[in-house]
């Protein structure tokens, strides 16, 4: 499902108020665009906005991360130190103090002092953390997301 078939409601919505499509980079939702300053828009590149929204709107819907209870609670637990969580190719997760780079089957610690391994201490699963990602996640952007009992099956 593209993400013009998902939001279609939200979109005539707004179209026939003549109001132009705003998309928050941090929530997903659809806004009109003159409801959010462009810096929170996904669309935000000033002279590219139409062709960006374009391209938006072709695109395959991806359903938004959540987040279960146990693995926010353990978030909650982590010191403050730890930024930012990666996955490896070989589905090891890692807690890491600075910003971490992607290399061929692995995160590279590089300027990072700390880190330690997650999952295999751990009973935690953080499944939208995948090897694909093309940065590694900011825990504080974890802590965010919308919390659910448990995740489904399916979610890996």
């Amino acid at each position: 499902m593209k993400n013009k078939e998902k939001y279609a409601k939200e979109i005539v919505e707004l179209a026939c108020n003549g109001e132009g499509i705003a998309v928050n980079k941090h929530s997903g939702m659809v806004f009109p665009c003159n409801n959010i300053p462009c810096s929170n828009c996904l669309f935000d590149n000033d002279y590219y906005c139409e062709e960006e929204r374009k391209k938006w709107a072709e695109s395959e819907y991806n359903e938004k991360p959540v987040i279960s209870k146990k693995d926010k609670a353990f978030l909650e637990y982590l010191k403050e130190e730890y930024k930012y969580i990666a996955r490896d190719k070989n589905d090891v997760l890692y807690a890491y103090n600075a910003e971490p780079c992607k290399a061929r089957e692995s995160w590279n610690s590089g300027c990072s002092d700390y880190w330690f391994r997650l999952n295999h201490r751990f009973d935690i699963n953080f499944p939208m953390v995948k090897w694909s990602d093309e940065e590694p996640w900011l825990i504080k952007d974890l802590k965010k997301l919308e919390v659910v009992e448990e995740y489904e099956e399916n979610s890996r």
